[in-house]
């Protein structure tokens, strides 16, 4: 598979697409699974609820801020 720009990912991601939004949380899914464990214990409705409010979030997303 051809590797894309990450700029041409996002617009495709904030336009509908979702193999670019795929693509986008599969290079964030680390940091995603990273943030689900609740009291030590991974919670896998914690992650959906991460990755929907990321793809709900997307065509609103303008990089202004930078990502810690």
């Amino acid at each position: 598979m051809k590797s894309r720009p990450f700029s041409d990912i996002l617009r495709l991601a904030q336009s509908g697409d979702r193999q670019a939004q795929n693509e986008i949380l599969l290079q964030y899914m680390d940091l995603i699974n990273r943030n689900c464990f609740i009291d030590g214990a991974f919670d896998e409705d914690c992650r959906q609820y991460i990755m929907l409010r990321i793809v709900k979030q997307l065509p609103r997303f303008k990089g202004e801020k930078k990502i810690l």
